[in-house]
């Protein structure tokens, strides 16, 4: 019981892992193995993913429980910053639902399934990790891909096997266009171009034709 008492000292933290347990629980890592183990099973605290905890009294009180699993996103596998299907779901740019929280990585291809949700993660080179706006929330910071790089993620890893990226291809994607602007589609040509890949290089005008931008 005294054990369970010394958890009320990680109530305050966004997230957790063995070493800060340890800091506040003095047991040989056997003993705090088996104790984490019952923890979880008896919902004393809840697994983000192996290794990293969090108490379900910080989670309760949140007032925006989006915004701190969008937190989490960015810290499940790091370096990341949100980007993908999810954050083209949130500018109604994708016809479809999206059930997962998806994020660009410099790790590789990973996914995380826990309490908060699925969260995917998809590797990129060092050269396109880029393109993010940090958004500050109340206590949190969260990697958010622009509009522009979310979209270019989106079709450079969909088509990074594709020979031929033409008109009927993108049609066949029925992407909702309508509030990418000239400066959205500006920004996404610059990632174009770094990309150094050929395919890419003209796609940004081929969307500009496709959906009269």
């Amino acid at each position: 019981m005294n054990q369970v008492k010394k958890l009320k000292n990680l109530e305050k933290l966004s997230y957790f892992d063995k070493n800060t347990l340890s800091q506040y629980i003095e047991l040989s890592d056997n003993s705090l193995y088996a104790n984490i183990k019952r923890w979880l099973k008896n919902g004393r605290i809840i697994q983000i993913k192996k290794g990293m905890y969090v108490t379900p009294e910080y989670y309760n009180i949140l007032p925006n429980k989006e915004e701190y699993i969008e937190f989490l996103s960015n810290k499940i596998r790091e370096p990341s910053y949100l980007s993908l299907e999810y954050v083209l779901q949130k500018y109604s740019m994708l016809t479809e639902s999206v059930y997962s929280y998806t994020s660009i990585t410099l790790k590789s291809r990973r996914v995380y399934k826990n309490k908060f949700g699925i969260f995917v993660y998809r590797k990129i080179k060092e050269d396109l990790f880029t393109g993010y706006i940090i958004k500050e929330y109340t206590g949190f910071k969260v990697k958010v891909a622009t509009k522009a790089k979310a979209l270019f993620d989106w079709l450079y890893l969909k088509n990074y096997r594709t020979e031929i990226i033409n008109r009927e291809l993108l049609n066949s994607y029925r992407l909702n266009l309508d509030e990418f602007k000239k400066r959205d589609l500006k920004e996404f040509s610059n990632y174009c171009a770094l990309s150094g890949i050929k395919k890419y290089i003209n796609l940004a005008e081929l969307i500009g034709d496709v959906y009269d931008i």
